[in-house]
Formats: C-alpha cells, structure tokens, sequence
C-alpha cells in the first residue's frame, strides 16, 4: 500500500481527553503522530473541505488522500457538531464504512482505514453510530481498541454490556481501550467489572480502572489512587517519563477529588503545599484541594 501511516497494533494509544497519556496505548493519540509525520504539514496548513469531499476521497481517492482525508474527517467534525446528526451524512458514513473496498485497505500491521473512520463516529457523539460500531466488533482485530474508543466517545449506554468482556482480553491495549470507554460510558452496572480490573497485571489498566470508577462516583478505586498520589509511587514506573508522571498526577488528582474522600483529600492536601512540584501538578492540587 502506498503512503500509509504504519499504526503498531499493541503499541497504539487512547486520546481520551480526560484519563492517562501512557507511551503504548494512546490510540489516537499515536495515530495522529503517524499521521502527521506521514502526511507532513501540508495537512496543517491546507483549508479544510466539506465532509462529503472527504468522504468522496474516502472512497474512490488515490491511497495516500484517502488516508488523509479519513485523518482529517474527525477535526472537521469536531468543529461543527451538527454534520453528525445530519441524515444524509449518516447515511453516507454508514455505507463507506461498510463498503468493501475501504476495509481492505489496512496498514502494515492490520489496522484499516476503517479505524479512522470509527474515530469520525465517535467523534459526532450521534447515538445513532453505536448498532454499526457494535456489529463491528472482532475480539482480536487491530481496529478492535478504535472501535471501543469511539463507542466510549459516544456514551451510549448500550455500549457497556457488549464492551465489558473486553476487560479481560489478552490483549493489554483493548483491556485498556475497553476500561476507559465504561468510564466515559457510565453505565453504573461497569461498576463491578471495572472492580476486577483493579488488579489487572497491567498498571495503566489498574489506573485507568480506577480513574473510571471515581467517574462513577464509586471509591472502589481508592487504594490505586492513594498510591498515584503518594510521593515516588511514579518513579518506580521507569517506562513513564516525568513528563507522563505529571500528567498521570493531575488526572489522578482530579479523580481523587470527585470522591470528596477524607484520606484522598489528605494526599491532595500535601501535594498542593510541595513547592517542588510541576506547576500543573500544584495548580491542580491548590484547585482541587479541599
């Protein structure tokens, strides 16, 4: 195939706005990175196009602006949140999806541009996306985690039953995917199953669990918590850069005071009165503290 991105299969990542930037699994994140660095800054640059050129391209483009336009449909959705409820655009959508051609073309390691275009839905927030991505689902396909991002980005509640056996995929990337699409789902019957992803052998799983669980207003969490807020927890995690670090202890703090918990509260309290720390870290704690 020519000019496409090259996505690593368990090395992609969730960009999940409100949970972990950890380096193996930032779905979109990394995807983006691939992209940018594949399409360069002309995408950057160029005026954006109406969604039906997109997927026009989509559809019947040379390989190389087909990807490009699968990458850039989400920011164009994104900016106007009406495209995504239009019928016609459904409509449209739900048959390049499903249109043999576009599945075929994958990357080398076997995500297709039907990742991209599971991210598009997920980003419109149109309910009417979920049955499609719910038929979509293969247990072990690369657009798997894609397909469990965009289902959590979309917060349709019907979504949780189907996605919570993924909790125990022996994949650690759709582990991950799966625990922070319950938390963006919300479906308060998660609660138990993210209970039991606590003591995933996988840290960024156990973390995220817990960041989904206080989105429930649930303190089953609390001990992982406790330990992302206790000072050199992170440190031990010589994989998690500081930069990460910083950005793992403000989303944790963030979670920790949803709970209004006396013990986590304690923890912020100190954090907010280390003068050491980075000033994202400290803002969040003195904002947060209680």
């Amino acid at each position: 195939m020519e000019d496409q991105p090259t996505l690593p299969t368990e090395n992609v990542t969730l960009n999940i706005h409100s949970f972990f930037l950890i380096p193996f699994l930032i779905l979109v994140g990394i995807g983006i990175l691939f992209g940018i660095y594949i399409l360069g800054v002309t995408l950057l640059t160029q005026e954006s196009r109406d969604v039906y050129d997109l997927l026009e391209t989509i559809k019947t483009g040379r390989n190389h602006d087909r990807w490009r336009s699968a990458f850039e449909l989400s920011g164009v959705l994104a900016r106007d949140s009406k495209i995504g409820f239009d019928k016609r655009f459904v409509a449209k959508m739900t048959n390049l999806f499903q249109d043999p051609d576009v599945i075929q073309i994958t990357t080398q390691n076997g995500v297709s541009l039907k990742a991209y275009l599971a991210q598009a839905m997920g980003s419109t927030k149109n309910p009417a996306f979920t049955q499609l991505l719910l038929e979509a689902f293969d247990d072990i396909h690369p657009d798997t985690a894609f397909i469990i991002s965009a289902l959590g980005l979309l917060g349709d509640k019907r979504s949780a039953q189907r996605i919570h056996p993924l909790t125990l995929n022996p994949s650690a990337a759709i582990r991950l995917a799966a625990v922070i699409a319950l938390g963006e789902i919300g479906n308060l019957t998660s609660i138990s199953i993210l209970e039991q992803a606590l003591n995933d052998d996988e840290p960024n799983v156990r973390w995220d669990a817990a960041v989904a669980l206080s989105k429930m207003k649930s303190e089953a969490g609390k001990v992982v918590l406790l330990d992302l807020l206790r000072p050199g927890y992170l440190e031990e995690f010589k994989s998690v850069d500081q930069n990460e670090r910083n950005r793992i202890l403000v989303v944790a703090i963030r979670s920790a005071g949803e709970l209004d918990d006396p013990e986590l509260n304690q923890a912020i309290g100190l954090l907010a009165e280390n003068r050491n720390l980075n000033m994202d870290v400290l803002k969040t704690a003195l904002e947060v503290k209680r």
